[in-house]
């Protein structure tokens, strides 16, 4: 349906004028919102499944998932990165999902002849799976909306889209809470197809009407570097090593990652002995994750656009290490279930409100071919790689066997470490984008 301002409804003027959209950003919103919800709810039925899984298979086996995590993503990388080369980016999306919904049918499948997650070599089957799946599938959606709204409109649509996704993430846990101890794993695995289905058809629609925000061809398929005849995973890997605001960024991610592992070791621990059913589990990790979404909400509709708006990427990419850093202290002098809680809550709820979209506008800043390749690199393998770190520390830290105090301290330390990081990579875009040359008004919005 083609929209003019002729036909714009008093309604949705108003819309329109409260959240600064264009008129030929307007459909493009609309299928990145239906994408990203539905995928971030097919997801959120995954991770309560697969956090209870890792509190089945015990704290030791942990730091062994997180390797066979790795080297799936290394295994998947050279198919991954031939096929995004290969294909337009619509059937390339489309592909790579649709996968994902087979494989999750096999889940389902096994999960019915077995009984549950009790057989532990499936769960921790699907406990890789569902590590892989979700970063693939959110930095799928990441390079597509960052090759469609530059700079300019990510500041100012960017965090909608994150407002979308937590919708997903709230319907999605809301889901599991309320039914995990009424439905099957099979069941909510099912259900959680039918929502991929969803989201492929909204990518869909969504590459084919954003053409006209691009820079790129009308046939959909983004430019890839020759890369003197290197795979694109080491094309990735040498146009990050190139570029120090690269690095940055995948310093960025591992302090992310090996932090965020480092908590989830702690959870587990702290979970599996406070309850000793897996569905009062299940249904505990999800009443977390809804409280975290439900405060992301709150936070992305009162606060997360003035921040980046008056205070800027610097500052929104700064406030999640610094609150790490309490995090920790206050989780080392008091280690709880409730404090595991509270600081889980605010911590993510930061990192969904403010950290992951101010992130995401790092790259609008970057080459289209780095958007696809070194993109794809640091938000998958450097991610994994800094979930390694974070595994194997914490089993060093175990060792010594007072392992609270040095626990505590590398934590704060890296948190630390990680906002000095964060406030120059935020500087460094905020120059990038003013020696971007400016876009000349479309014809669109010339109607």
């Amino acid at each position: 349906m083609t929209m003019t301002d002729h036909s714009t409804s008093p309604l949705l003027g108003r819309f329109q004028r409260l959240v600064s959209i264009k008129q030929e950003e307007l459909a493009p919103l609309c299928w990145g919102w239906l994408y990203i919800f539905s995928l971030l709810c097919a997801y959120y039925i995954l991770r309560p499944i697969r956090d209870t899984v890792s509190t089945l298979t015990g704290a030791h086996s942990l730091p062994w998932l997180f390797t066979a995590v790795l080297v799936t993503m290394l295994l998947l990388q050279w198919p991954y990165n031939r096929l995004s080369q290969r294909l337009p980016r619509e059937r390339f999306i489309s592909y790579s999902y649709q996968a994902c919904a087979v494989i999750l049918c096999g889940f389902a499948f096994g999960f019915a002849r077995t009984g549950g997650l009790h057989d532990l070599f499936l769960g921790r089957a699907f406990f890789i799976w569902v590590s892989v799946f979700n970063l693939f599938a959110v930095s799928v959606f990441w390079a597509l909306i960052v090759d469609i709204f530059d700079s300019e409109r990510g500041k100012r649509l960017f965090g909608l889209l994150a407002a979308a996704a937590t919708l997903g993430a709230i319907g999605g846990s809301g889901l599991i809470s309320l039914v995990a101890n009424h439905l099957s794993t099979p069941v909510l695995l099912v259900i959680a197809v039918g929502l991929i289905q969803v989201s492929v058809f909204s990518a869909r629609r969504l590459s084919r009407c954003g053409r006209q925000l691009s820079h790129h061809s009308t046939e959909g398929k983004p430019r890839q570097p020759s890369g003197g005849g290197l795979t694109p995973l080491l094309i990735g890997i040498r146009q990050t090593i190139a570029s120090p605001y690269l690095l940055g960024i995948c310093g960025y991610i591992l302090f992310y990652s090996v932090t965020s592992t480092l908590l989830y070791f702690q959870q587990a621990a702290i979970v599996q002995h406070a309850f000793t059913q897996p569905a009062q589990r299940t249904t505990f990790f999800a009443n977390v994750d809804l409280a975290i979404n439900l405060l992301t909400l709150i936070c992305q509709l009162t606060a997360s656009g003035k921040i980046l708006s008056r205070w800027g990427v610097a500052v929104s990419l700064t406030l999640l290490p610094l609150v790490s850093v309490v995090g920790f202290g206050w989780l080392g002098a008091a280690p709880s279930l409730s404090v595991l809680v509270g600081f889980t809550i605010v911590r993510r709820a930061i990192n969904f409100a403010l950290a992951r979209p101010s992130r995401e506008i790092l790259f609008t800043v970057v080459p289209t071919s780095e958007k696809y390749h070194a993109k794809v690199f640091i938000d998958t393998l450097v991610y994994r790689v800094g979930d390694q770190v974070g595994a194997w520390s914490y089993q060093a830290v175990g060792l010594l066997g007072v392992a609270a105090l040095p626990l505590t301290l590398f934590s704060m330390l890296l948190a630390a470490g990680w906002a000095g990081l964060s406030l120059a990579l935020g500087r460094a875009q905020r120059r990038k984008a003013r020696e971007l040359p400016q876009e000349p008004p479309s014809s669109s919005s010339r109607q």
